[in-house]
């Protein structure tokens, strides 16, 4: 018997493999956009980060993020972007 099939994803700032839930997934939308989920439920073109702020500052700051998201996001999203990452993971951080 089989066990059931857990989907890996590689995190673009630190390279880490893992289980999907562990990740975080950024898309780029259209209009340029950048929005955090947690799986398809956006849509767009997503790329996956760690669960951690060091992650979220590395793939915006590097460029990591762009290159897998083939393009660039405006810079209110990408702002945007890394004051949700602090507020989500700071607490997880200190705790």
């Amino acid at each position: 018997m089989r066990g059931n099939h857990v989907p890996l994803r590689t995190c673009v700032a630190c390279r880490t493999k893992g289980p999907q839930r562990d990740f975080v997934r950024i898309t780029r939308r259209e209009n340029s956009e950048l929005a955090a989920g947690t799986s398809r439920e956006v849509g767009g073109r997503g790329a996956y980060l760690c669960r951690r702020l060091e992650c979220f500052e590395a793939g915006l700051e590097r460029g990591g993020l762009e290159h897998s998201l083939k393009g660039r996001g405006s810079e209110s999203s990408r702002a945007e972007l890394l004051a949700w990452a602090r507020t989500e993971f700071a607490s997880a951080s200190s705790a």
